[in-house]
Formats: structure tokens, sequence, C-alpha cells
């Protein structure tokens, strides 16, 4: 083995790390801010190592001869096509994100103040609750390995060092956008449903006897009914979010 040999694999093994960890970057649960640091690091170099013997070829044949900008501009390039591979896993998540927060005003728990188990910013406890059953649900029912076979199909159709189509890229993500907030929006229709009828109701009943305060005294009739919807309808919810996720992962 010549004195090269070395370099390039270990060349090649980071241009393949670039990718995974641009992956673990934005990937749903894997890149909480709950987790430590250093266990995503080590748990990214971990996948990296597994996959990269079956790419060490087509990494080393592009870093062989690559000048040290040109192997500046493949570990950037990896590191986007992984971010991007994230971001079109993770727009379901997000939309679900976005929704529950709309559910818990609706059914009015919006007042209650939550943890987020992505970030440090506040949040509402329902969208709290959502949000962690459904990363409980990812993992429970082993959709992160769809992370991973997203992560290996990225390599048929962008070998190692291949460059990035912006419009490809926009167009992809524009309707996976779409695709995933639709899914949401089914998934909170009952919610959204409910609070129409309930406020209809408080509002006609408001105009009838406009001398009692409607407002304040069905406030706690209607959060005891989301409550009691979420009760019933949680599981029914994260059995199909647990499908469209399994549907939009094999889409990519």
């Amino acid at each position: 083995m010549n004195e090269a040999a070395p370099a390039s694999i270990v060349l090649g093994v980071a241009v393949v790390f670039a990718r995974v960890g641009g992956v673990f970057l934005i990937a749903p649960g894997l890149s909480s801010l709950r987790v430590p640091v250093m266990v995503r690091v080590f748990l990214a170099l971990a996948v990296a190592l597994v996959i990269a013997p079956l790419l060490i070829e087509r990494a080393i044949a592009v870093v062989g001869p690559a000048t040290p900008a040109d192997l500046v501009a493949v570990i950037g390039t990896e590191s986007l096509i992984g971010l991007l591979i994230g971001l079109l896993t993770r727009l379901l998540l997000m939309a679900l994100q976005t929704m529950s927060v709309g559910v818990a005003n609706a059914v009015g728990l919006g007042g209650i103040p939550g943890t987020s188990i992505d970030g440090n910013e506040p949040s509402q406890a329902a969208a709290s609750l959502f949000m962690v059953t459904a990363v409980t649900v990812i993992f429970l029912a082993d959709l992160h390995y769809e992370i991973i076979r997203s992560l290996l199909a990225s390599y048929e159709v962008l070998a190692p060092g291949s460059a990035l189509d912006p419009r490809a890229a926009l167009v992809a993500v524009s309707d996976r956008f779409g695709a995933a907030f639709l899914v949401a929006l089914r998934l909170v229709a009952p919610f959204i449903i409910y609070s129409v009828i309930v406020n209809f109701a408080v509002g006609l009943t408001n105009k009838l006897t406009p001398q009692i305060p409607v407002f304040f005294v069905a406030l706690p009739f209607i959060t005891a009914g989301g409550v009691l919807m979420i009760a019933v309808t949680i599981r029914e919810m994260m059995i199909a979010f647990m499908d469209a996720f399994r549907q939009l992962s094999a889409a990519l």
C-alpha cells in the first residue's frame, strides 16, 4: 500500500461523514438539543463508519485527485445534501408542530406553558405533548431506519462529489412542504371542527344573552372537551402520523 492510500481512505470517510452529519444536524429526534452533542457526533460517526465500506471506493475516486479547495467544496456539497435529506424527513414533524400550536390555542390550552424538545424556545404544553409523542412513535416504530434508508438511497441519485441542483432541491422541498402540511391538517381536523362548532355555539349564546359573560363561563367546558378529545384521538392521530411518515420517507 502506498503512502497516499491511508490519507485517501481518511478523506473518503470524511466525505461520507459530511453527508451523514448533515442529516443528523436536522433529522427529527436525532437532532434534538436534549441529546448531548458528543452523543450525536459519535452516533453520526458510527453510522458513517458502517456505510463507508459501501461507498469508500467512490469517495476515494473523488478525493484522490482533488486539491484542498476542491476537497472543501466536496465536503460542503455533501453537507448540504445531508441537510436537504434531514429537512425533507423533518418537514412532517415541523408541520405537526405548527398545527399542534393552533390546536392548543383552539381548545383553550394555549396559556399553559411547556418545554420544547427540539429547542430552548417556550411552547404550549399541549403542543409539547404532541411532539414528544410523535418523536417517541418514530423510534418505537423503527421509523428512524427510514431516515438511514433515505440517506443510503441518496447515494444512488447523488454520488459522492456530485453537484447539487438548487432548482431540483427547491422543488423537492416545496412539494414535500405542501404534502406535509396537508397530512398535518388532516391529523388535527377533528380539533379544528370542534373549535369551529364550540366557538359558533358560544358566539350564538353570547348574542342571545349578552348580559352573561359567556366566554368565561364556557372556557372551562371548552378546555375539558379539548382535553377529552386529545385523550380519545391521540392514539389514532399517532397511528396516522406513523403511516404518513413512513410513506413520505419511502418517497425520498
